[in-house]
């Protein structure tokens, strides 16, 4: 999957291989047109994921993880790409200064660490309803267990998902 740019193509890039190259009026029209998950601005150019990219990557038969901010999370449940959203929750602050000293991230003070925990609350508060799973960042090894389970059960079984997702009609999003 790549994305989006308005940006102008580098000599050492390739169109489809390091991003999509498109002209910054094509990019603000399919903004109108609601063709992204999310979208931003950096240095005067667009950068966007947009839903054909992540169609591609779900018709090739592959799975396509987003991290993506939860204000996607309405576009993306309402469209027809049927998301299965995982939620990844801090620990408390004594394990999440753990945590992040045994990653070798020393530079995170305790009111930095404080505030991933607030926002991470703030997210679940606001967004939760959207979450179809949450994993509790409690230990790296058991949260990807855990990731890796819930990605096996969602292939072996069958999922219910509303009617008109699998209509004809609503194949544009």
């Amino acid at each position: 999957m790549f994305l989006d740019t308005s940006r102008p193509k580098r000599a050492d890039e390739v169109d489809g291989q390091d991003y999509h190259f498109i002209s910054r009026l094509q990019f603000e029209q399919d903004i109108v047109a609601r063709k992204f998950v999310e979208h931003g601005e950096y240095e005067k150019a667009y950068y966007g994921t947009s839903l054909e990219s992540i169609r591609n990557v779900v018709y090739s038969k592959k799975i396509c993880v987003l991290n993506l901010h939860p204000q996607c999370l309405k576009m993306l449940k309402s469209s027809t790409l049927m998301p299965y959203v995982v939620f990844v929750a801090p620990p408390n602050l004594e394990k999440l200064r753990n945590l992040n000293l045994r990653q070798g991230n020393e530079d995170m003070n305790d009111e930095q660490l404080k505030d991933i925990i607030e926002k991470a609350r703030d997210m679940e508060t606001m967004y939760g309803h959207f979450f179809d799973m949450i994993i509790n960042m409690v230990n790296i090894d058991r949260s990807y267990r855990e990731l890796l389970n819930a990605i096996n059960m969602l292939e072996r079984e069958p999922q219910w998902v509303p009617a008109s997702w699998l209509s004809n009609t609503n194949m544009e999003m």
